[in-house]
């Protein structure tokens, strides 16, 4: 195992470990919130837009202020409202299931952000230019599966250009639990010459 794996269970851990303590609801109602203001604030910008640049003496910063402020307000309600909720569900009967959801949810959303961050890498530096500890990383290739079935998703006008990893290095679950020798995140010993 390298420091790549090490980051990549990080990310997994803590992302569940947080959802585990919020919730499934509150993780839910959180992203609705974010998703509910950001729809509001482009619905309210017209009607928004001649109060604030009446207040306002900059012409330039009307539109940012006034679906900025917009956004900010409403998300801070909903987030309110949603915290709220959150917190009805963990004290109602539904309160182990609620966390146990949530810990899924955080492994789910953990392992999302870990396949984004192979796409974006991907496309910002091709494959043999990674660093070798990235390449020698056990969860390399399972990144990379994911990333190829969110890729295989998009319309084909969309798709970024998806590198795969350096041939002979699958994994599976069983070889990440496998210790290896000397360390090596391949699993060849090495030669004592």
């Amino acid at each position: 195992m390298t420091w790549v794996d090490l980051a990549v269970f990080g990310v997994l851990a803590i992302s569940a470990l947080l959802a585990f303590v919020r919730g499934f609801a509150r993780e839910v109602l959180g992203i609705g919130a974010w998703v509910g203001a950001l729809f509001v604030a482009m619905w309210a910008f017209p009607f928004g837009r001649p109060h604030v640049r009446a207040w306002l003496g900059q012409p330039d910063l009307v539109d940012p202020v006034t679906f900025g402020g917009v956004f900010v307000i409403v998300l801070l309600i909903l987030l309110v409202i949603s915290s709220w909720i959150g917190s009805l569900v963990r004290r109602s009967v539904l309160g182990g299931v609620d966390r146990t959801l949530g810990l899924v949810f955080g492994l789910v959303r953990g392992a999302a952000l870990v396949v984004l961050a192979y796409i974006v890498a991907g496309t910002l530096v091709p494959v043999d230019r990674w660093p070798e500890p990235v390449l020698q990383a056990r969860t390399l290739p399972v990144a990379y599966r994911g990333a190829a079935w969110v890729v295989a998703q998009l319309p084909p006008e969309y798709r970024p250009r998806l590198f795969a990893p350096p041939a002979g290095r699958e994994t599976t679950a069983a070889a990440l639990l496998r210790a290896t020798p000397q360390g090596r995140a391949t699993g060849s010993p090495v030669s004592r010459e």
